[in-house]
Parts: C-alpha cells; sequence; structure tokens
C-alpha cells in the first residue's frame, strides 16, 4: 500500500484500521498520522483525510499500533526495481543493443544479511552457489535461490549458465535456507517425528533493588493454514494440539523449551509451523537481556540432531521468529527453513507476531 501523504510504500499493518465514523478506506500511514495528530494526550483531534473528530481514546489507539509499524515493505522495493530494471532491458532489446556480459547481483536473506556478488553470464549456476557459500558461509545443499517466486536451483536441469536463469544484473534474488527436508510421505524410513529444541543465553540483569535476576524467554508453535489464517499457538501455557506437543517452561539452570511435532499427525489443513521465542507479557523483557537465540532440530525417537540455527542478533524487539516447517501441496513432505526475523509480540499477545510471519 502507498500512503496519500509520504508515498512511502509499506504493508497493510502500517495503516490504521478503518476509523469508526469515517466513511473511506485509510490512505494514510502510522508514522504520518503520528506526525499530524496532537502529542498531548488530553487533546482530541480530527481525521486529517475528512475532518471527522477523534476522541482521544481513538488517537491513543493509533498511537499504540505504531509500535509495530514504520517498517519500509522490502518486498515492494524490489518489485519497483524490477520493474525499471525490465524496461531498461527491453529498451536495450528493441534497439538491438547488446546485453552486458558481466555485472552484479545482491543476495538477500530473511534475517537481513546481504551479499553483493560480481557474476558473468558464463558462470555456472553451481559457481554462484559456491559463492554463497564463502560469502555467507551457507552449504551449497542447504541453498535455495529465489527470483520472483521462482525457483532458479530446481526449475533448470544439470548445471546451467547464469544467462539461462532470466536474472538481469543488478537484480535482488532470494536466499532461502534450508535446516531439514523430512521425505515423502510415502517412504517408511522418513523421520516424521521431530523435536525443535529452542534455547537462549540470558544477560544476568541488576534490579532497582541492587538484586541480580536472570529472565527467561518464552518458545512458541504458531500454526498457520496455506491463506496464513491462524489456527492456534502451542506454548508452555497451552502444551498441546493436534500433533504438537510443548515440554513445559525452563529453569535456571536449563535455559531452553522443546516443542515436539509429529507430522502425521498434524491437521489436515495445516500448512505452516513458525517456531519462535519471546517475552512472556507486553511490557516485559526484550531480545537485548539475552544473547544467542537458536533452534536445534533433533529426531524425537533418537535425540539426533538434524540440524540447528543461531540467530545470534539482539534487539529491541520482543520475540524473534526462528524458523518455520512448511508443507508440500504436491508430496506432503515438510521443509524447515531459516528464518531469523525480529518482531513484537509475547506469549500473552501473539497479535504482532502473528503480522510478521504473515509476511515472511
Amino acid at each position: 500500500m502507498e500512503c496519500s501523504r509520504c508515498h512511502g510504500k509499506k504493508s497493510s499493518s502500517d495503516f490504521p484500521a478503518r476509523i469508526v465514523g469515517c466513511e473511506h478506506p485509510p490512505t494514510v500511514c502510522l508514522t504520518c498520522l503520528d506526525n499530524l495528530l496532537p502529542k498531548d494526550k488530553t487533546l482530541s483531534g480530527m481525521c486529517p483525510e475528512c475532518g471527522h473528530f477523534l476522541s482521544t481514546a481513538e488517537i491513543q489507539k493509533i498511537r499504540r499500533l505504531m509500535k509495530h509499524c514504520n517498517r519500509e515493505c522490502a518486498v515492494f522495493r524490489d518489485l519497483d526495481l524490477l520493474s525499471a530494471r525490465e524496461e531498461e532491458v527491453k529498451r536495450q532489446a528493441e534497439l538491438g543493443l547488446d546485453l552486458p556480459q558481466e555485472g552484479r547481483v545482491e543476495v538477500s536473506v530473511l534475517d537481513g544479511r546481504r551479499l553483493t556478488l560480481s557474476l558473468s553470464r558464463r558462470m555456472r549456476l553451481s559457481e554462484v552457489k559456491a559463492e554463497i557459500r564463502r560469502g555467507l558461509h551457507v552449504p551449497e545443499g542447504k541453498q535455495r535461490l529465489l527470483f520472483r517466486g521462482r525457483d532458479l536451483t530446481a526449475s533448470h536441469e544439470g548445471d546451467p549458465h547464469w544467462s539461462s536463469l532470466g536474472v538481469p544484473f543488478g537484480e535482488v534474488i532470494q536466499l532461502v535456507i534450508i535446516m531439514y527436508e523430512t521425505e515423502s510421505n510415502s517412504r517408511a524410513s522418513t523421520v516424521r517425528r521431530l523435536t525443535f529444541e529452542l534455547s537462549w543465553t540470558a544477560v544476568p540483569t541488576r534490579l532497582r533493588s541492587g538484586k541480580i535476576t536472570t529472565h527467561h524467554l518464552n518458545g512458541s508453535c504458531i500454526l498457520m493454514d496455506s491463506a496464513c489464517s491462524v489456527l492456534g499457538e502451542v506454548d508452555f501455557q497451552r502444551t498441546r494440539s493436534s500433533g504438537i506437543s510443548h515440554g513445559g517452561p525452563s529453569s535456571i539452570r536449563n535455559p531452553r523449551q522443546l516443542i515436539t511435532v509429529d507430522t502425521a499427525e498434524l491437521p489436515w489443513n495445516c500448512r505452516y509451523l513458525f517456531f519462535t521465542l519471546s517475552a512472556f507479557k507486553p511490557g516485559g523483557v526484550t531480545l537485548e537481556s539475552f544473547q544467542d537465540p537458536s533452534v536445534r532440530l533433533k529426531n524425537a525417537v533418537t535425540m539426533e540432531q538434524l540440524a540447528s540455527y543461531n540467530a545470534s542478533r539482539s534487539g529491541r524487539e520482543e520475540a524473534v521468529v526462528l524458523c518455520c516447517a512448511a508443507k508440500d501441496p504436491t508430496g506432503g513432505q515438510w521443509r524447515v527453513l531459516e528464518v531469523g526475523v525480529r518482531s513484537d509480540g509475547n506469549a500473552k499477545s501473539y497479535g504482532a507476531l502473528h503480522a510478521t510471519v504473515r509476511q515472511l
């Protein structure tokens, strides 16, 4: 969506819900509203679009939403760049101009990492993946490269040249990192029961009283269907759902929580599982109080470790989405992907976390 004031392209969560009394859909983003409305909590105001009177309660509701906004949508930004570059490629083709033989492509990872590659049209895909391995330390076998939703690593047989993949120089491709893949449900050898061990290292905090305390995070699993509608959450308070069980709270000496998934017992319409670490309630701790939020994926029967991921980055947000398990609609196998995206939201109020995972 584009804000009618600042003309920034942002996600729908950066706009208010329809204001009671206004007969128009909101087109001014929350950031602009914050600048236009009175700062004094005791003052009322007017809608900047239609002049409708806004009570102090309505204004404060908008200000509360500010906590989750002001995030420029990278997808829209990349699409704008894509459109402009496609027009330039088309223009060059019409003029009979030769396309450049060398150029740069940017690789983007969900957790915010970026890598710029210098490529030639003669390079093989395997050579590109080797460059990514050296730059981002991701093994070739765990790389899935996407361009405009198209899987570059699966759409061609053999080891194609970069020129045949349809990615112009100057573009951004997405790197999805695969932690683990189950086999087809028809295979008896598939690991169908997986344990997600969510752990962290707490930083001791001194309270105003002078006492030293250690905070905890809460491991959760958010279930969604193919339309990204929430089917439910499993955490240390709601420990069971169809095919999912939570091992209970952590302790000072054991800062981890276990969530076990039986993929054969999940609801038929369950398509995504998002695994998160978060504060317990609003106004509690943030990720600044912790180090090394991580997930270890294990065979639930043998407890053999299958994969691991350390998000490592801390911040002022309340939560981090560590990984996602996605079901292949055709073969029925499950693919576990690294995420590492920070978010607001907590075990008492999942709304902001729901908004974050819907955008992934």
